[in-house]
């Protein structure tokens, strides 16, 4: 089985140095963008992390704004690289920087396996999600100072195609469906009523999935564990005190870790996956 990786990030080199090391297999392919705001030194050491490996690229970058649509559109993009980069690929996963797999590449691909054809995220009916959550589609946002800020402003109706879905932005995804996903004009429709909408990472794939020739290939979640504190402020950093719940999750990768916060539980992951520990210091603090 071939893996393509779409992976997103803006900060932390050592964090990206973690997950290639962990995840870094001749068979598969890795696509990374890097956010455009991102500081031309620090895109170097990400470049650099890389090694020159042929199978992994970066794709043009633009400025990902937190809840904004560019997340989605580089993806897209991403998907097609891969696409013609390995035309091959079974599945697409994709990651952020800050992720870190909690199982072997050979126990992941073995579960994909057993299910093939399974597209893995996860889904849930934005009927029953709260006002706050609803009422996205229906009040305009705008990028500003790196934020899609909510105004009380109402959009125009959201018309066609109606969105009914809601869920996690990371995903494993079929070839197949990306094939259909880029090269079909229906996901087109979805993502320019996205336009100027908080969060459309959490619309997309949902929606256009379950409006898809693929809908009955959904698979039961994501296989992703993140752990969100109750102040909703972001997902938490991972550290040893969650050893328990990452182990017992029987999920295929974790976010979000940061080595200088608990380098310990990356040393830890690694050794029960049979990965390497990256050569240098345990972290660097970013360039800028």
């Amino acid at each position: 089985m071939r893996l393509a990786y779409s992976i997103s990030g803006y900060k932390l080199p050592y964090q990206f140095r973690w997950l290639l090391s962990a995840l870094h297999d001749e068979r598969d392919v890795f696509a990374v963008h890097v956010d455009a705001r991102t500081p031309e030194p620090v895109y170097r050491e990400f470049v650099a992390i890389a090694g020159g490996r042929p199978n992994v690229v970066f794709i043009e970058r633009e400025p990902v704004a937190y809840m904004g649509l560019a997340l989605v559109r580089a993806e897209l993009r991403a998907i097609a690289v891969l696409l013609e980069l390995a035309p091959d690929f079974d599945h697409l996963i994709n990651l952020s920087m800050q992720d870190y797999p909690l199982k072997p590449r050979s126990e992941i691909v073995a579960e994909l396996a057993r299910t093939p054809g399974r597209n893995y995220l996860s889904v849930e009916s934005l009927r029953q999600q709260p006002v706050r959550v609803r009422s996205r589609l229906y009040l305009t946002a705008f990028e500003w100072r790196g934020r899609a800020i909510r105004t009380p402003l109402p959009r125009l109706s959201p018309g066609s195609p109606r969105f009914r879905w809601k869920g996690s932005w990371w995903h494993i995804l079929t070839r197949e469906f990306c094939t259909w996903l880029v090269s079909d004009p229906k996901p087109l429709v979805y993502l320019d009523r996205l336009r100027n909408v908080q969060a459309p990472d959490e619309l997309f794939v949902q929606n256009v999935l379950m409006d898809s020739p693929f809908a009955d290939t959904r698979a039961d979640d994501n296989r992703h564990f993140v752990l969100w504190p109750q102040d909703g402020t972001g997902p938490a950093v991972l550290t040893m005190a969650d050893w328990d719940r990452l182990v017992a999750s029987g999920m295929f990768y974790a976010r979000k870790f940061d080595a200088a916060v608990d380098r310990a539980v990356l040393a830890r992951l690694a050794d029960r996956i049979g990965a390497p520990i990256p050569n240098g210091p345990a972290y660097q603090h970013p360039s800028g």
